[in-house]
């Protein structure tokens, strides 16, 4: 476990903030992976003992639910959701606030867990297998983006499916599957989850986060670290979306737009319909699990195109009802399961068009507002979560 004292970390941070914004990207490191990358080591941000330092884990302790170890966490926090050697396991987005990256190993598997608080993603690298040892955290950041450092110097960029320098760059990683949604729908759906621990002994408050208070505000420009070119002005800076990547493009869909899609407070559900590089999508929103999920609107050869109807989904075609798994639940595709797309990724949208410049950007064929969706609402009172699995 790498040790360091992370409230010396939060001061730095707040420290640095104004003007870090405004810095040049970094030069080449000599000793470091310079030789070998796909992006030039030029544009990426050296911030040193600032990223270094940042105390990254490996085989943190892990707690039931119901235990004093994750009183730091409330039903509504979200988590990245996996299973691990057959146990679903929980990583909450809080405690990776101050951590960014966990291994997580035993004979038979290996996988590493990240989140980047300053782009707001999220990665679940699969190292079985590879021969790729624990990973760590670089000194380096990319567009404002975590870059992790493989042994022997390779650098991925969390927010990139590929290594892009050192002896690794070109080489593909894959991603084991993984939900990122509230720990309510995560217990629902496990009700024998692990949770990461929060006796850690490094002293750390896992309810406070760590960077300036305004970061997350949907307007709000403020970036830590440079970024490449200008934020693109099609949406706002810190509005989260749902990205399907193509390449260098893909589809972008607000988390905002989607929820607003289901128009009332009773209503759990909600469905995007695209085509993305000639293929049917489907993207389907859980209020209750604040989480996307996409799929290949494709069944037996027929294209699928799907409305909201009654708080359900459900296709046009058939009539089927769809429930967030991809399983139809009702009508004459019962049983039937939609294909999955897993090179998905939620993100900052400035972050988002950053790494994938040719994005396009989905739009609702109702004009939905860009307020937060919690204007929205979710049904008042105790969430029925066994509904809202739905």
């Amino acid at each position: 476990m790498r040790v360091s004292d992370p409230r010396m970390r939060t001061a730095a941070v707040a420290a640095v903030a104004g003007t870090l914004a405004l810095a040049a990207c970094g030069t080449s490191d000599p000793a470091g992976p310079a030789a070998n990358c796909a992006i030039p080591l030029d544009r990426f941000f050296d911030a040193g003992s600032e990223r270094t330092t940042i105390p990254y884990l490996t085989n943190p302790e892990l707690a039931r639910r119901g235990t004093p170890d994750i009183a730091y966490l409330i039903l509504s926090d979200r988590v990245i959701g996996f299973m691990f050697n057959g146990q679903p396991v929980a990583i909450p987005h809080k405690f990776l606030w101050h951590h960014e990256l966990v291994n997580m190993e035993i004979p038979g598997q290996q996988i590493t867990v990240t989140y980047s608080p300053l782009t707001g993603s999220s990665a679940v690298y699969d190292r079985t297998g590879t021969g790729i040892g624990p990973m760590s955290i670089s000194k380096y950041v990319l567009n404002s983006g975590l870059v992790i450092e493989e042994d022997g110097g390779s650098l991925r960029p969390q927010m990139s499916t590929i290594a892009t320098c050192g002896a690794a760059d070109g080489t593909s990683l894959s991603q084991i599957p993984f939900d990122e949604m509230t720990l309510g729908s995560w217990i629902n759906l496990h009700l024998d989850t692990w949770v990461a621990s929060s006796a850690t002994n490094l002293g750390i408050l896992y309810t406070l986060f760590p960077y300036p208070g305004d970061y997350r505000d949907l307007n709000s420009t403020r970036l830590i670290y440079p970024l490449d070119g200008g934020i693109d002005p099609r949406h706002p800076p810190k509005d989260l979306v749902f990205g399907v990547r193509s390449g260098t493009g893909g589809m972008a869909f607000s988390l905002f737009q989607l929820d607003q899609l289901r128009g009332a407070i009773n209503v759990f559900v909600s469905v995007a319909n695209a085509e993305i590089d000639g293929r049917p999508v489907a993207v389907f929103w859980n209020a209750a699990a604040r989480g996307a999920r996409a799929y290949d609107a494709e069944v037996n050869g027929q294209r699928l195109h799907f409305d909201l109807v009654n708080g359900q989904r459900v296709d046009v075609e058939t009539g089927s009802s769809w429930d967030f798994s991809g399983e139809a639940f009702n009508g004459p595709l019962t049983g039937s399961r939609l294909e999955p797309i897993t090179d998905t990724v939620v993100a900052y949208w400035f972050a988002w068009a950053a790494y994938q410049p040719d994005t396009d950007l989905w739009s609702p064929p109702i004009a939905a507002s860009l307020l937060p969706a919690e204007d929205v609402g979710l049904p008042e009172g105790e969430i029925d979560w066994e509904l809202s699995t739905r």
